[in-house]
């Protein structure tokens, strides 16, 4: 091998490189690896994502509650009296009734969310109280498919 090297070594050496540290990342970041080489990283990991949904669906269900709140404040101004659109407004009566509607339905998705959230994070704590691994090897096969 001379030396310097030529230029064009150079750069197959640190495309190789920059190849060996993109699959060692990428292996890293399978539940395989990850729980049995990092397993505290992991968890911390799954515990994290756990509560950022928990809360973020959580934040979106309140959103959606004032927002229901504020049409049917707008709903009621309206039959009062107390409001009048303008005239070729796009909100009225019929307008209103139907946002309600639709926000009643959306709140029982957010509500749905919100619990599934929960039921993840709390998923997460119990995998990682009980120390939970995922094998190296592939699974055995179950059921039918067994010899």
């Amino acid at each position: 091998m001379r030396f310097p090297p030529a230029r064009e070594t150079v750069v197959r050496l640190l495309l190789l490189v920059a190849l060996g540290g993109t699959l060692y990342k990428g292996f890293m970041k399978t539940p395989e690896a990850a729980s049995n080489l990092t397993p505290k990283s992991f968890f911390d990991g799954l515990v994290n994502d756990g509560e950022n949904t928990a809360i973020m669906k959580e934040r979106h269900r309140d959103v959606l509650e004032a927002t229901d709140k504020a049409v049917r404040v707008r709903l009621e101004e309206l039959r009062s009296g107390a409001y009048r659109p303008e005239p070729g407004s796009l909100v009225s009566e019929e307008s209103l009734v139907r946002a309600i509607r639709k926000d009643e339905a959306t709140r029982a998705r957010a509500t749905d969310d919100e619990l599934r959230a929960t039921e993840k994070l709390e998923r997460a704590r119990r995998l990682e109280a009980a120390g939970w691994r995922m094998g190296l090897l592939p699974c055995p096969p179950a059921g039918e498919g067994r010899p």
